[in-house]
């Protein structure tokens, strides 16, 4: 837990409350794409007081298995949404999480719409941009070209807005 000596609201936070969101926000989550078990550790992350929080301990608080546990971790540290940190002294590994590595996966997710639009050019010279299925691809292309473009504005603006 933290080493705050002035209870948090999230530290006197009533644990069934607590338990409530944690499953409300990952079901969010999967509703966004997120597989199941990734999604209920990072929930539980985000709404820990502690610093960092180690694989037993998620296992015991989200009363799944070392396995399951294992696998989401895996996954969190592969999108860059956690991250391990070394502990001095501690044989354990620590995991921790912030609201920033959020917005860094989007900004490594924004290369992958410039893969996708090149991919797509390919796949219109060999469908035919007039095809059913070229139209098709073609619209998906353009949509994410256009988010591809919009995106380093949107994030300017919200770190701008994080700032004032």
């Amino acid at each position: 837990m933290s080493t705050s000596t002035h209870p948090t609201a999230a530290q006197s936070a009533d644990p069934d409350e607590l338990r409530h969101f944690v499953e409300q926000l990952s079901l969010v989550l999967v509703a966004m794409g997120f597989p199941p078990m990734p999604a209920r550790v990072w929930a539980a992350m985000m709404a820990d007081e502690a610093e960092t929080t180690t694989p037993g301990e998620l296992s015991t608080g989200l009363n799944v298995s070392p396995a399951a546990i294992s696998g989401a971790l895996r996954y969190l540290g592969q999108v860059g949404l956690i991250e391990r940190v070394p502990m001095p002294g501690s044989r354990r590994q620590h995991y921790s999480v912030s609201a920033e590595m959020w917005t860094e996966s989007f900004m490594k997710r924004q290369s992958a719409l410039g893969e996708f639009s090149k991919v797509a050019e390919q796949g219109l010279g060999i469908l035919g941009e007039h095809s059913v299925a070229g139209e098709r691809i073609a619209e998906v292309r353009d949509f994410f070209d256009f988010i591809a473009g919009e995106m380093p504005r949107m994030l300017e603006e919200w770190r701008a807005s994080r700032n004032r």
